[in-house]
């Protein structure tokens, strides 16, 4: 008898303590709002726990995990169990009743197991909540390509010490404009109860397809200071009491409308909402073989980074280069664009000045509307004339020539600057004599192009250098970033960074380089968060092998 007592009491000693518990906080959550999940196992075990569970009709999000110790002296000796909690945060799209099922933990070697656990969703709240998270937007039935702001603000009732972004909304199907906010508070009365109100993120946003599309939720982690009802109780009296929430907001569906399809104009630029167009212009006035430069400046609320540049001027006599283009903010739900045209003058022209005329859809009446753009004339002359066989007469030194361009246009030529006058008089030329001056005229022109083609490479080296040396003082941008990688853009082609970077003839790893600090600094300068991520560093190197690609695309364009 006194044996089996000593080795009952071994074998109890000898067993390890282990126990499971499962808890919902809240009790009862609320559909489209994070709930926890709380696994509770006490062991004196040194093993680590394997949870697994099936969930049925709510979604996983997350999952941490808390440990604690305590220690015990029982007849002299010491005893420590160890306290884990694990906590899965999760979340149901729909009022039901969800189910947590198959509930095991390995603990070593012992399998603990626990009884499903049933979870009641709610609609709504019977009482006010005290913080919740909400997506605001403009206006949910739109036009394709129409603009919408998307704002994400934080209602509470209770003093937040800390927020934590957990993750972005993806807003697929959407060109976005990223702002930046001001997390700002202001009072205000929603479902008959007072609310801290801040915004936590924001964003323009222009669908790219038809069709329902979601506004996915942006998820926060909250620590906030006590349960008082009160936004504007005393905050120092709760501050002792922390407690952390997750919130999510709710998806909102926008439902995106096609174009009408009739009566679209042929000039339809592709904007939504009324626009201002102005063209820029420095002269009218050009020699052959000089540079015509324009600039078209849009103004207004469309998705202008889809805009492609309309054409200015068309004749034989002009050669167009390539188009540039470069977009810029202005204010939270206006952009500006501004194209840069630039042309050669290859022979003697008159271009009589044009009303061009412009169409955007205006949403608010669904009609197409137009804006008339004033493009100036353009004179050309000082090239090869077409001439008689007559022989012109003497000229002396000193003294100006008239040359006849055509019915309506006469060039002086002699010592001084080519100027444009009416005349009837010609002056015929000789064979021989044209056949020099169109011998002059291609050697000139070939020396012009070399020369102009020295100019550009130089001019984009040193646009090139300032804006590197700029990211390197004082410290690298998402905006400096872009405006560096746009130098790929040819043939007036709207690519975005990514796909300019991928399709560059730089290495793989400097590509990989250049990706990954788009992604960084962007969720860095568009993405508020209350916790800064340090800077990604600048590798010259880099940088170089970009400017190369950039120099030898430039080099094969204007060859």
């Amino acid at each position: 008898m006194k044996f089996l007592l000593i080795m009952t009491l071994m074998l109890i000693s000898s067993m390890t303590l282990a126990q499971l518990t499962v808890r919902v906080n809240p009790t009862n959550p609320v559909k489209e709002e994070s709930f926890n999940v709380i696994f509770e196992i006490v062991t004196d075990s040194d093993d680590e726990p394997m949870v697994s569970f099936d969930p049925v009709g709510v979604e996983v999000l997350g999952r941490s995990k808390e440990v604690s110790l305590s220690t015990s002296i029982i007849n002299g000796k010491f005893s420590s169990t160890r306290k884990i909690r694990m906590i899965y945060e999760m979340v149901s799209e729909s009022s039901r009743t969800a189910r947590i099922r198959d509930i095991k933990v390995e603990l070593g070697p012992k399998t603990l197991t626990h009884k499903p656990v049933r979870i009641n969703i709610l609609s709504r709240k019977k009482t006010p909540r005290n913080i919740f998270l909400q997506a605001e937007i403009s206006k949910e039935n739109i036009y394709l390509s129409e603009g919408v702001d998307v704002r994400y603000y934080l209602y509470s009732r209770v003093p937040i010490v800390q927020t934590e972004f957990k993750s972005f909304p993806k807003l697929n199907g959407f060109i976005k404009r990223f702002h930046k906010v001001t997390d700002k508070e202001e009072a205000v009365q929603y479902e008959g109860a007072v609310y801290r109100k801040s915004l936590k993120y924001s964003a323009r946003v222009y669908p790219e397809k038809t069709g329902k599309l979601i506004i996915d939720p942006l998820r926060l982690n909250i620590q906030y200071a006590g349960s008082s009802g009160n936004p504007f109780g005393s905050f120092g009296m709760a501050f002792n009491r922390f407690r952390s929430k997750g919130v999510s907001s709710k998806k909102v569906e926008v439902q995106v409308l096609p174009l009408p399809s009739e009566n679209v104009p042929s000039n339809f630029t592709g904007l939504v909402g009324e626009h201002e167009f102005r063209l820029i212009s420095n002269k009218q006035k050009y020699v052959v073989n000089e540079a015509i430069e324009a600039k078209l400046e849009v103004i207004g609320p469309g998705a202008l980074e889809k805009m492609e540049a309309p054409p200015i001027y068309k004749n034989v006599a002009l050669e167009q280069f390539d188009t540039k283009s470069e977009f810029f903010e202005v204010g939270l739900s206006s952009g500006r664009k501004v194209f840069d045209y630039t042309y050669l003058a290859r022979a003697d022209v008159e271009i009589p000045a044009k009303e061009m005329r412009l169409a955007y859809f205006d949403p608010s009446d669904s009609t197409y509307k137009e804006k008339t753009v004033l493009v100036p004339e353009l004179q050309i002359g000082g090239g090869a004339v077409t001439a008689s066989t007559a022989r012109p007469a003497p000229q002396e030194e000193g003294q100006t020539q008239t040359t006849k361009i055509n019915d309506n246009l006469t060039l002086k030529t002699g010592s001084v600057a080519p100027l444009f006058q009416k005349s009837y008089r010609g002056i015929p030329l000789s064979w021989p004599r044209i056949a020099l001056i169109s011998l002059l005229v291609v050697a000139l022109l070939q020396v012009l192009e070399i020369l102009l083609r020295q100019f550009r490479k130089t001019k984009l080296d040193k646009n090139l250098d300032e804006e590197i040396l700029e990211q390197k003082k004082k410290g690298l941008s998402y905006n400096g970033l872009l405006k560096i990688i746009y130098h790929l853009r040819k043939d007036g082609v709207e690519a975005s960074a990514r796909n300019l970077i991928n399709s560059s003839a730089m290495s793989q790893k400097d590509k990989d380089y250049f990706l990954e600090m788009l992604d960084i600094l962007g969720q860095k300068d568009f993405a508020t968060t209350t916790k800064t991520k340090k800077r990604p560093a600048f590798k010259m190197a880099a940088f170089k092998a970009l400017k190369k690609v950039i120099e030898d695309e430039s080099i094969q364009v204007t060859q």
